[in-house]
């Protein structure tokens, strides 16, 4: 769609043409002064102070009157287009284009305002995963992040899926099983947080995925530092809260795994059937590059929050116990920026064998 086009759709929804040429020599340049819109919009300076009060009103803009010269910016489209109905569809693709620049590379830290934004950043970061992905999402976003999250499992990736207000039909019938290794509802509102793999994901407010969001906005972020705190809030202070709607059933026996929270989990699955494991295990002390592999030793605890009864001592403990013919040792994670602290040792892999009824 053209620029004069464009012009013509806002001037079809009550702007005036003086009124959409301000506005579009605004969104062409995310933010511009007054001066800067007289310009390229061929408008007297103390006409674009009247406009930009009604562009204001409108939702298009915001304006800055502290800063001087005065400064009009470009409200996200998400927002803008708020008042606009039929041809919201036809339109909002040609405004994100004139308002965002395009994206040459993938940011550390990116801030969000657009919901629809918001929603292609949660499917880009659970379509990258390899091994897990933990997500606090309402109930009503589902549908649109449903395709990736079967993906995901088709691909065998983890899926702590947790469904918070307003879960709308959360409880109809759903295969969850197709969708999320364990599957939660909480009748809250925490924010959005989804990670994949301990390295990328979305958090933000709630409200950036529910209602009219307003001003609410979500970091899209790809650094492993940054996911690994947001990993460990919501394993620890969203996840407890839900009630518990499925859990997958354990993997046959013997499997192996190379992430270890996924070990742990489906080791956690087996002992609540009763069932004692073994394990092949390489182990790295922490601050050491070597490992020792220990083969058929038996796995004497699982620490962990993420499936059934909580049995660690802390919220991000999640690692394997291990009687080897040294002792005792504790195992956590071998990636993510959670590394084992606590342990001492990190899992390198492990496969696990069923040792027999308990």
């Amino acid at each position: 769609m053209s620029a004069d086009s464009l012009r013509d759709h806002l001037v079809s929804f009550g702007l005036s043409e003086k009124a959409a040429a301000a506005y579009l020599a605004v969104l062409q340049s995310g933010e511009a002064t007054t001066g800067d819109v007289s310009r390229a919009a061929g408008i007297s300076q103390g006409y674009v102070y009247e406009l930009a009060t009604e562009l204001a009103e409108r939702g298009l803009v915001t304006v800055d009157e502290t800063a001087s010269p005065t400064r009009l910016r470009a409200r996200p489209p998400a927002d803008a287009l708020g008042m606009f109905s039929e041809r919201l569809d036809r339109m909002s693709e040609d405004i994100e284009r004139l308002y965002r620049r395009a994206e040459s590379s993938e940011p550390a830290v990116e801030i969000v305002h657009s919901r629809t934004t918001v929603r292609k950043r949660i499917a880009r970061a659970v379509d990258s995963a390899q091994s897990e992905v933990v997500s606090t999402i309402p109930a009503t976003e589902f549908s649109h992040l449903r395709e990736a999250l079967a993906d995901a499992r088709e691909r065998g990736v983890a899926v702590y899926l947790q469904l918070v207000a307003p879960l709308g039909n959360a409880s109809t019938p759903v295969d969850w099983d197709g969708y999320g290794t364990v599957v939660k509802t909480w009748d809250a509102t925490p924010p959005v947080t989804v990670v994949a793999d301990e390295r990328t994901g979305v958090m933000g407010a709630h409200g950036v995925l529910s209602g009219r969001h307003g001003s609410a906005y979500a970091l899209a972020f790809s650094q492993r530092d940054i996911a690994g705190a947001f990993f460990g809030n919501a394993i620890s202070n969203f996840w407890p809260m839900g009630k518990v709607q499925h859990v997958t059933a354990p993997d046959p026996l013997p499997a192996t795994y190379d992430h270890v929270r996924t070990a742990v989990t489906h080791a956690a699955l087996h002992r609540a059937d009763g069932r004692s494991l073994l394990a092949d295990v390489t182990v790295r002390a922490v601050g050491s590059e070597e490992t020792t592999t220990y083969e058929r030793v038996p796995v004497v605890d699982v620490r962990q929050n993420l499936v059934g009864e909580s049995t660690n001592a802390f919220p991000i403990e999640n690692s394997l116990v291990f009687d080897t013919p040294d002792g005792q040792i504790a195992a956590g994670g071998n990636d993510g920026s959670l590394q084992p602290f606590y342990e001492g040792y990190a899992a390198v892999s492990v496969t696990l064998y069923d040792g027999g009824t308990a």
